[in-house]
């Protein structure tokens, strides 16, 4: 990743003044796909890797990155932003990858833009609030936190003086490498990706913790719609031995889309499922642009 590269650090102005945030990787005369990320997360996870036959847009949420920040933002704005987005870049359809945090995002531009969305793709993935797994372990935690604007506060505040800290991070590497996590995961740690996630995570918390603070509420709100009524393309992915986000909630995802294409390989972790499906995802999502090109 090369944060220096003018692609990765680009800006577009919406009709009400907010600015969205984006980055270019992947084949830039691929399809184009629109990349949301994790929690947190910034734009810069699109260009982590080079992605064969799609042209990958990472698009920072509204305070995280460059993107400007909007406290009473609901899960249906996203949409609203993405339409604008894709009308300025002219993109009259797109594929959509909703990563982690960013998979409820990708399922509601799905619904709510669907004649202009060629496929999603869900990638260890939160869901609704009702999904089997949100409200265990950490992302009990997580939702607990989130309803409360206190909290969301405290949490957000804390979050972002602690990634800005080498010792900080240091010391919390520490405590997790003591928590259990899948061993392929422990491997793409160990062989360079911790370094890049933490700039990832840095850059998205580089300018306001109101990223993750309103992410934080609107992951335990109610949504607009059902993930049934996603009549789009969809590939679901989610590792079985994934310790961050459940596999409850891939299998969620997938019974409610039982035309969806699934995948649950057995040793893959959290980040793991990632790297290793990426090109198969890519693959998935330039197949159904030509199918409508």
């Amino acid at each position: 990743m090369d944060q220096m590269n003018p692609k990765t650090a680009m800006s577009l102005r919406l009709r009400n003044g907010r600015h969205l945030g984006y980055a270019e990787g992947g084949d830039p005369g691929g399809a184009p796909v629109l990349y949301f990320h994790g929690f947190p997360g910034s734009r810069l996870e699109a260009t982590f890797f080079p992605v064969p036959g799609v042209r990958l847009i990472g698009i920072d949420r509204p305070g995280y990155g460059l993107s400007s920040p909007d406290r009473h933002r609901r899960l249906v704005d996203w949409a609203d932003d993405i339409a604008e987005f894709a009308d300025r870049m002219e993109l009259p359809r797109f594929g959509v990858i909703g990563l982690s945090g960013g998979a409820p995002y990708g399922a509601m531009v799905a619904h709510a833009l669907g004649e202009r969305v060629s496929a999603l793709a869900l990638v260890c993935g939160l869901g609704p609030p009702d999904a089997p797994g949100m409200t265990a372990g950490r992302l009990k935690l997580l939702g607990s936190v989130g309803q409360s604007r206190l909290a969301r506060f405290g949490l957000s505040q804390l979050a972002r003086r602690l990634i800005h800290s080498d010792r900080a991070m240091t010391r919390l590497k520490r405590v997790r490498d003591r928590i259990p996590r899948a061993g392929a995961d422990i491997d793409l740690m160990r062989g360079g990706l911790e370094s890049a996630m933490l700039a990832n995570w840095r850059e998205g918390l580089s300018r306001s913790s109101l990223g993750i603070s309103t992410d934080a509420r609107i992951y335990g709100e109610e949504w607009p719609f059902d993930p049934s009524v996603i009549a789009v393309p969809t590939t679901i992915w989610h590792g079985r031995a994934d310790t961050i986000v459940p596999v409850s909630i891939g299998e969620f995802y997938a019974k409610a889309m039982p035309e969806a294409e699934v995948h649950f390989p057995e040793n893959e972790g959290h980040f793991s499922v990632v790297v290793n499906g990426l090109e198969h995802i890519a693959a998935f999502l330039a197949r159904h642009a030509e199918d409508t090109a």
